[in-house]
């Protein structure tokens, strides 16, 4: 469904809000509820101690060995809260790449907003009901990830965002989205400190419904579909209520065979590689988010956990404010290929990790910030060069199964250089940023290997566009207003300007 130039824009300035509104009551969210579990699990052991049970939970800071033992019992709930939270949203995700693809976009981007306010809702009754309060915190995990959680709205709104690009913009439009991402993490962290400090924990809970209650109202009232719906088949379509449709197992079979299905030429290796490139680059994002919180608590840095909180509101800030600067020069102004733009950012990580690696003074941690600032690009260059790739009709489907492998980079990045830095950190604490680089410098290479294949498919797709267009090709007086291709004169049909020398005879 195209829309008109000025419908297409506010679409694009809705749907960035509704997505930073989103981020920032997910990411308020998560910073109130992990603690939250903790002091829960603190109120379990000490449940039959009701005088010690309050003062003591609040202040574990004051208690270094007993806080110790709450952290060890604590761990396997967080576990248990990090994979209810994430796998239903990777199954739900998968459901809805190809559902989006027929019925539209509005249901996907509604889904993740809603569940997050029932699972408030369950987290307030949790403070309210001290005997089952582990229960219910689990139970309000669990329905965040049944609703889809960021993985679904993730696929959704750059879904709604390539039904609306021409491809010369998408990199920019899906680099504005990305930049919401980091803003709306960097507002949530920095309002729930605030909100447990000032207020208390009620307060950051009725704020978060609040924002996703604006998300909600927004999709509902503003967001138009993009999805021509009479393209879904009638006989379906009369067989099944449409949201049953969201659960067809066929969903699932047709969404991953994007990855694997017969494709012209080299764009199956091409979509695959890609694939992989982004589960990398996210597993390694989400390392070097783990080890840097224990590289700058250990000695020589010594950092408290609220520097570190600091840390990171930047290290988001800085990637958002890079993302609305430079990426529009360097897509739309300078002309860049995405390619070229994932070299750059991949370029900018690795001498940020290579410095990461040797920091020991708190500036050169900070510093680090900047050199790799740029680094948030790889991944609307990465999005904007997949959306290339494959069809139109396909574009739900690829989102979605980007969106299940950052997720599932949650588990991979944890797992692999956490325990990489506890086994090298008594060799030298920079070894895992510098495993790390490694991994970016291989990535480099084969994006150099592939250069010329990856910018021939966005030139080709770019080509494409403008053959799609309804007035490609047109000619004289038949030529769209705005059009600034030099016209074709067709002398049957133009008058000419001036009389000709001699006059024209018929044989």
């Amino acid at each position: 469904m195209k829309l008109s130039v000025f419908s297409c824009g506010f679409s694009f300035i809705v749907v960035d809000l509704i997505f930073f509104l989103y981020k920032t009551g997910e990411s308020m969210l998560d910073a109130t509820t992990r603690p939250y579990l903790v002091r829960a699990v603190c109120y379990e052991i000490f449940k039959d101690e009701k005088g010690k049970n309050e003062t003591t939970c609040m202040n574990l800071n004051e208690y270094p060995v007993l806080e110790d033992y709450i952290q060890s019992q604590s761990a396997n709930y967080l576990v248990y809260f990090r994979l209810l939270l994430n796998i239903p949203a990777i199954a739900l995700s998968l459901f809805c790449g190809s559902y989006s693809d027929r019925y539209g976009r509005k249901i996907p981007i509604l889904l993740p907003s809603l569940g997050s306010v029932f699972a408030v809702l369950l987290y307030m009754t949790s403070n309210l009901v001290p005997e089952h309060r582990i229960a219910l915190i689990l139970g309000g995990s669990a329905v965040q990830g049944f609703f889809g959680k960021s993985s679904v709205i993730t696929m959704a709104v750059n879904s709604f965002v390539f039904d609306l690009s021409d491809p010369g913009d998408r990199t920019r439009n899906l680099g504005k989205l990305l930049a919401m991402n980091f803003f709306g993490l960097f507002m949530g962290s920095l309002f729930s400190g605030i909100f447990q400090d000032v207020l208390d924990l009620n307060a950051a809970f009725v704020s978060v419904v609040v924002l996703h209650g604006a998300s909600i109202m927004f999709t509902i009232i503003l967001v138009d579909e993009t999805v021509n719906r009479k393209e879904v088949d009638e006989e379906d379509r009369k067989s099944r209520c449409e949201l049953c449709e969201v659960f067809r197992l066929s969903n699932i079979k047709e969404t991953l065979a994007v990855l694997i299905k017969p494709r012209s030429g080299n764009l199956r290796l091409i979509i695959l590689t890609l694939f992989m490139i982004s589960l990398v680059n996210q597993t390694c994002k989400v390392g070097e988010m783990d080890i840097n919180l224990l590289f700058v608590t250990r000695s020589p840095l010594n950092w408290s956990k609220s520097w570190y909180g600091y840390l990171l509101s930047l290290d988001y800030a800085v990637m958002g404010l890079c993302l609305f600067i430079f990426l529009p020069l360097f897509s739309n102004k300078f002309m860049l290929s995405d390619v070229t733009i994932m070299i750059v950012g991949i370029g900018c990580k690795f001498v940020r990790l290579i410095w990461a690696g040797f920091c020991d003074e708190s500036w050169m941690v900070f510093l680090s910030v900047a050199i790799g600032a740029m680094a948030g690009m790889i991944t609307s260059a990465l999005r904007s060069l997949v959306s290339k790739a494959v069809h139109t009709d396909e574009a739900g489907k690829m989102f979605s199964l980007l969106a299940c492998g950052e997720t599932c980079s949650k588990f991979l990045g944890t797992v692999i250089f956490v325990n990489l830095y506890s086994v090298t950190a008594h060799i030298f604490p920079g070894i895992a940023f510098l495993v790390e680089s490694f991994v970016y410098l291989v990535l480099l290479g084969i994006l150099i290997l592939m250069f010329r294949d990856l910018r021939d498919l966005q030139s080709c797709d770019l080509l494409q566009s403008l053959k799609d267009q309804p007035d490609y090709g047109a000619t004289g007086n038949h030529q769209s207003k705005g059009d600034k291709r030099l016209p074709e004169i067709d002398e049957m049909e133009e008058e000419q300007p001036h009389p000709s020398m001699y006059q024209a005879t018929t044989p």
